[in-house]
């Protein structure tokens, strides 16, 4: 089985819905509650700021979206 990692600190739903479905809790990770971050933290702070736009940007631009 795979493994899931959850942006934000409000992820009640997800993880309700996992639960629901069977999903073993260990297998998600949410961002906000791992050890050095804040309870805010989203993807975002996972990578330096350089790092964060240049992913944003190639994932964004009209030149890498499929049609």
């Amino acid at each position: 089985m795979g493994r899931a990692l959850i942006d934000g600190a409000k992820t009640t739903k997800v993880l309700n819905a996992a639960q629901a479905a069977n999903v073993d809790a260990t297998h998600i990770t949410v961002i906000s509650q791992l050890e050095g971050l804040p309870g805010t933290a989203g993807i975002e702070d996972l990578f330096s700021t350089k790092d964060y736009l240049w992913l944003h940007n190639r994932a964004t631009s009209p030149s890498t979206r499929q049609t």
